[in-house]
């Protein structure tokens, strides 16, 4: 058993790393005085994940695949829902899988080591026959009819698949209805025996937590499981190509909405060479911010304009896969707004918004945004599962923003802003 402990001085906080005997690696960052703890497991394995590279060769997945095993880990041997055992002992669980990860999750208030137990158990077997595969089916395929009715849905996914088309970007995390009929028994349990290896898995717990105690508990809770998480041969996951094929330039879709929804998407292709990640994201979230941001002049002069509303947003994602950002608003100038908003973009240099002055009011804002994490558990705990996908700590981001300067602001900026590659997706009424 191999441990180390991180203090951030700053934050008054310290992070406790152990790598068990089993290879499970366990994060730990204790908070006194909160009465919630929260206990996350990731694995390794999510939407965007290609498949195995044998001989040269990839072994594709089908698509949906690591949703589909999150559903089928959380069902018991007899068809019942596990999340009701662990409602059973007062605790709150959940999984989700996004582009990266999956991950299963619980909070509790006392019962920490029974839910360390239970969720150990969780992933430590996968029960699965041909009919409770055939059943899971029809499920998925029914939640994802669901989500051809939601609007903000399909202007995410219009946007991404213009950006990223003919990549896994440009499919739902559950795959579509043609994927789901196709994965397999066998698919499964490859997928399983590759990724859900003790050596693969992180577990996070935060909370008020004696760390020596829990430790002690996921160790002896990996020890008691039957050894189903077989470790075999490593190989290298491959994940889908992205930013390879021409962006789309624009997209269409007609729905039952009252107004406009308009997407406007934008993608680097090149690597940041020269930039480190995690750096390079709160940059362009502090350029991002000082533009459109509430205290930006441009989005209070489109506002008294009544160019925008409370529906005006901006997200974007930076990781090691794939960086994009997107700005989404309702609007009865769809034409007009995409112009507008890449003009704000281009001339940044010679925006009054673009200042030091207006830098120290949204670092300020970030910063506090950061610290307000770190007295929400779940908030604290997802965030600190998120940053595993791209190998960063979390913990790191409030001297990231601190020390940012306008200069460093601007090199992203501009770097950003010289590389990417638009394009727009519209919401259009019936």
């Amino acid at each position: 058993m191999l441990k180390k402990m991180k203090a951030y001085q700053s934050l008054k906080l310290a992070r406790h790393e152990v790598i068990l005997d089993s290879g499970l690696r366990l994060l730990v960052l204790p908070r006194k005085g909160f009465t919630e703890k929260q206990v996350a497991l990731s694995v390794p394995f999510g939407s965007i994940t290609r498949g195995e590279a044998r001989d040269g060769q990839t072994d594709e997945y089908p698509l949906g695949l690591a949703h589909f095993l999150e559903h089928k880990i959380f069902e018991g041997s007899d068809g019942s829902d596990v999340i009701e055992e662990f409602t059973a002992l007062g605790l709150e669980a959940n999984a989700y899988t996004s582009y990266q990860q999956t991950v299963y999750y619980f909070s509790t208030v006392n019962n920490i080591n029974e839910g360390i137990d239970k969720l150990v158990n969780l992933v430590s077997d996968l029960q699965i026959t041909e009919e409770s595969i055939d059943k899971e089916k029809l499920i998925i395929q029914k939640e994802l009819l669901m989500y051809e009715d939601d609007a903000e849905y399909q202007l995410s996914k219009g946007l991404l698949a213009n950006l990223y088309p003919g990549s896994t970007l440009s499919e739902d995390i559950a795959g579509n209805a043609a994927s789901v009929q196709n994965i397999g028994f066998n698919d499964l349990k490859r997928a399983y025996q590759r990724f859900y290896q003790w050596s693969q898995l992180t577990m996070v717990i935060v909370g008020d937590v004696d760390v020596d105690d829990v430790v002690n508990q996921v160790d002896e809770s990996v020890k008691s499981t039957v050894n189903n998480v077989v470790e075999i041969e490593t190989r290298s996951a491959v994940e889908s190509s992205v930013g390879i094929k021409p962006v789309e330039p624009s997209g269409r879709l007609e729905m039952d909405v009252t107004q406009p929804k308009l997407g406007i998407g934008f993608r680097l292709a090149e690597q940041l060479d020269g930039f480190e990640l995690q750096a390079y994201r709160v940059g362009l979230q502090l350029f991002l911010a000082m533009l459109f941001g509430l205290t930006s002049k441009t989005y209070q002069k489109w506002y008294e304009d009544g160019l925008l509303d409370y529906s005006f947003d901006f997200h974007l994602d930076v990781t090691n896969s794939f960086k994009c950002v997107s700005i989404s608003l309702d609007t009865d100038q769809p034409i007009a707004m995409t112009a507008k908003i890449k003009t704000v973009l281009t001339k940044f240099k010679t925006s009054s918004d673009f200042s030091e002055d207006h830098l120290a009011v949204v670092k300020k804002e970030t910063y506090g945004h950061f610290i307000k994490t770190l007295d929400t558990i779940d908030h604290l705990a997802g965030y600190l599962t998120l940053s595993l996908a791209d190998g960063e700590d979390y913990l790191l981001t409030g001297e990231i923003i601190r020390h940012m300067t306008l200069a460093d602001v601007y090199e992203i900026a501009d770097h950003f802003v010289t590389n990417m590659e638009a394009t727009s997706f519209t919401i259009f009424p019936k």
